[in-house]
């Protein structure tokens, strides 16, 4: 059944941004004498600048990489006001198979226009054996700064980092993806107050003084409509999921209360099927979850929503937007703990070996619950009598 959660995923929704048009074009050729006109077409100022090796992919096929130049130095800029530094460029993939056929398949395209008001703009392009990294950085006051590395035969990514920072007021967040693990981290250090600028203070992400960290929470593309199917066939959470254990391992997740435990048997996986639909797994071999008067001290899952980290630095008063909920194990019972919201999800529930499954589902309430790369954000407007949705929780 884990087949039919992984679907595919939305990881970072600004990945257009890199302008990077994987296999948007194909071409093949017999003979290396036409390697050029391949790459280039009909465009005459279009030269081949240098040719990277890439080492060959796991079938044997020899690779190589075109750094292409469309156009002379320093030309004036573009009917869209562009103008392209040096040049317009364009990276192409040679496969040459163990027939001599030689297959271009266009990578990159891409005008360096300065990339923001501060005009610092640059692209760095990387080749490695089956594998190209762009490195790109721009932006105005607000830098930004983006790395993608991707498999070249068969193409697929790896690894992409994302940071945006101020080079007057500091502050910055950092994401980096792991496509093969399914796996997003994030490390987070709030602007200053102005009164507490150091002019001399290093402008930039730095990991190990982050203030904050996160694991993001991966969503499903499509296949959130599923809901009833899930449940009827007792589907559990597999590798497509992030998993949560309170080992100390920061791989595992973060351990906020309570000490660590190197052989914690507890494991919590994680999986939003839609933006305010959330499956979660809870397993703890050999232990019975218990009921009491008070679920504060039953064994429960709880769930935070609070402000987005991507629209913006988390405000003075961040404690006073956050919203808690706690949902029992035992009976899949569902409570509001902290914050002033009175707007329960509906709780679905079902077992699976020694695994618990509870699907959470907000439907739609307005609560804001919204994954955006970096885990669940919340502070999108009720509608119109919203409030009137989920007073009571109920339990399926």
């Amino acid at each position: 059944m884990n087949e039919l959660v992984c679907g595919i995923f939305r990881w970072l929704p600004w990945m257009v941004g890199l302008a990077a048009i994987f296999g948007s074009m194909a071409v093949a050729s017999d003979t290396p004498s036409t390697e050029r006109g391949s790459v280039c077409q009909d465009r005459p100022e279009c030269r081949i600048v240098e040719t990277l090796d890439a080492g060959k992919a796991a079938d044997g096929t020899a690779l190589a990489v075109l750094h292409v130049a469309l156009g002379a130095e320093n030309q004036p800029a573009d009917a869209e006001g562009r103008q392209c530094r040096p040049y317009p460029e364009d990276y192409w993939l040679k496969q040459v198979g163990r027939d001599g056929k030689a297959v271009y398949r266009r990578l990159f395209a891409f005008c360096n226009d300065g990339y923001g008001a501060s005009g610092i703009g640059e692209d760095v392009v990387t080749v490695a054996p089956n594998r190209i990294t762009l490195d790109r950085v721009g932006g105005s006051a607000w830098r930004w700064e983006i790395g993608a590395s991707y498999q070249l035969m068969p193409e697929q990514p790896l690894l992409r980092r994302e940071a945006s920072y101020h080079t007057l007021g500091g502050g910055c967040l950092e994401t980096e993806t792991n496509f093969r693990a399914l796996r997003q981290r994030g490390w987070l250090n709030p602007s200053p107050a102005e009164e507490t600028l150091d002019e001399d203070a290093t402008v930039g992400c730095d990991r190990e003084s982050a203030t904050g960290r996160f694991i993001a929470i991966p969503q499903l593309e499509r296949g959130g409509d599923e809901l009833a199917a899930l449940e009827r066939q007792s589907a559990g959470l597999g590798s497509c999921a992030l998993t949560l254990r309170a080992t100390g391992n920061e791989e595992d997740g973060f351990v906020v209360y309570g000490s660590l435990d190197p052989q914690a048997r507890t494991e919590i996986k994680l999986l939003l099927l839609s933006a305010t639909t959330l499956l979660a797994q809870v397993r703890d071999a050999g232990r019975t979850p218990a009921m009491s008067e008070n679920w504060i001290n039953d064994d429960r899952l709880e769930l935070w929503l609070g402000p987005a980290l991507y629209g913006g630095w988390p405000s003075a008063d961040r404690k006073k937007q956050l919203y808690q909920f706690g949902i029992r194990l035992a009976d899949g019972a569902v409570f509001a703990g902290y914050g002033k919201s009175k707007r329960l999800p509906t709780i679905r529930r079902w077992q699976r070996d020694d695994a618990r499954l509870l699907l959470v589902d907000w439907g739609g309430c307005g609560i804001g619950a919204e994954f955006d790369g970096g885990g669940i954000r919340s502070g999108r407007r009720s509608p119109a009598g919203a409030d009137a949705c989920h007073q009571s929780s109920q339990v399926r």
